[in-house]
């Protein structure tokens, strides 16, 4: 198995954040060399409105009822929160993990505590790994919409990973990138890192990279194309909601209670994650069990009803940019947030602002047929400038754009005008 993760105890280590040695050059991509690190972090948000920002959905469909996004904006922690975290030109310079994928493991040390989510964000079929770490000494607080109230000084990781076939998943894998989100006291940054050819180091890359990546599918059928490790100012673009002055501000997506709501292995023994990371100290609020949201697992027909399933589905995948408070969300009025309760901003008869010809129809969503929905057709297509999203994928999910047919057709017909 690629990664092997080992139990958190209930005690947990101090780590150790320095400014590691530059390590392996990149010599899967000869002529971008890996990016000198950085001793002072960018301590604001990004370029919020440079080329990197994205390009929303534009249009302007008004009258519409926001609902209740999940639009709320992470702690940026206190004023004296202390000085900026180094960032490592290496991922083992945070001291997150111990060994390598080159090694049979990339294990997390104390108190970095894997998790997984009910259903997760697609990436191009990639086999994702996650961790959480929290500092000793602090707490997270519950939220019931939003992503958990993360102390500063926390660091979420995602190790994206590709197995040469995906029906034997832990076997023959290689490992293409590590993404760190670092909460520092002025805000959430985003540090991307890519594995070199022999697994034993990811370098910092903040200029993004392409790795070409070759697997076989579910159904047996080769598939190649190009990856891209996504740059810091585009791992910005999804991350990003308006605050109440009108400032574009970092915040994680799919550390949410929901989400998180799941069972576990620790030391062998299976716990609930939420409650896991409140048995450690890591997490304080959490309500009792029976009052905790509950994401299902989207593909899953056991879990939940077809429609809560597909909202689920694009809830993770498409809302945190189309909601009230996200860039694309409040351009277009599309929101897809699974709490937005208006039919009309989902989609259903809505015509887009400017989505361009050739997109599959006048309307985001025809109940009762996908083939002319404008939703389904974005999330189906392949070609640049149309697909949604606009990063993260270069090829179409499958099971997720089929999930969202089956939902769009099961709707009672309607006729849009």
């Amino acid at each position: 198995m690629w990664t092997s993760f080992v139990s958190p105890r209930l005690s947990v280590v101090l780590l150790a954040l320095t400014l590691a040695a530059c390590g392996s050059s990149d010599p899967e991509g000869p002529g971008t060399p890996p990016d000198a690190g950085t001793t002072v972090p960018d301590a604001g948000t990004g370029d919020a409105g440079g080329p990197d920002a994205g390009e929303p959905d534009a249009g302007s469909d008004a009258g519409t009822d926001a609902g209740t996004a999940d639009a709320g904006v992470a702690d940026a922690g206190p004023v004296d929160a202390g000085p900026p975290l180094v960032i490592p030109n290496t991922l083992s310079g945070f001291g997150l993990f111990t060994g390598s994928p080159a090694d049979g493991g990339l294990v997390p040390v104390e108190g970095n505590v894997p998790y997984t989510l009910s259903t997760a964000l697609f990436s191009d079929y990639a086999v994702k790994s996650r961790t959480l770490y929290i500092p000793p000494g602090k707490t997270a607080h519950y939220e019931p919409v939003a992503a958990l109230d993360l102390p500063v000084g926390t660091l979420i990781t995602k190790t994206f990973a590709f197995p040469a076939d995906l029906r034997q998943p832990d076997q023959d894998v290689r490992v293409i990138e590590t993404r760190v989100l670092v909460h520092q006291p002025a805000g959430w940054e985003a540090w991307p890192y890519v594995w070199n050819t022999e697994q034993t180091e990811a370098t910092l890359a903040t200029g993004g990279r392409s790795r070409d990546v070759t697997f076989i599918d579910l159904e047996g059928e080769t598939r190649s194309f190009k990856y891209s490790v996504p740059s810091k100012n585009q791992c910005q673009q999804c991350h990003h909601l308006v605050d109440e002055t009108g400032a574009q501000v970092m915040h994680p997506i799919g550390v949410k209670a929901r989400y998180l709501h799941r069972p576990n292995t620790y030391g062998g023994v299976e716990h609930d994650q939420l409650e896991y990371l409140a048995s450690l100290g890591k997490l304080d609020g959490l309500p009792a069990p029976a009052n905790l949201p509950k994401a299902p697992d989207a593909f899953d027909p056991q879990a939940a009803d077809l429609p809560t399933r597909a909202r689920t589905y694009l809830d993770i995948n498409c809302a945190h940019c189309h909601n009230p408070k996200g860039t694309a969300g409040i351009t277009s009025q599309l929101f897809l947030n699974f709490d937005n309760a208006s039919l009309f901003s989902l989609g259903e008869c809505k015509r887009p602002g400017s989505a361009g010809a050739g997109v599959g129809g006048e309307f985001d969503i025809v109940p009762g047929n996908h083939a002319e929905s404008i939703l389904w057709y974005r999330m189906h297509t392949e070609e640049s400038g149309k697909m949604m999203p606009q990063i993260g994928r270069t090829v179409h999910h499958a099971e997720g754009s089929q999930l969202i047919a089956d939902w769009i057709d099961s709707m009672p017909a309607k006729t849009c005008k």
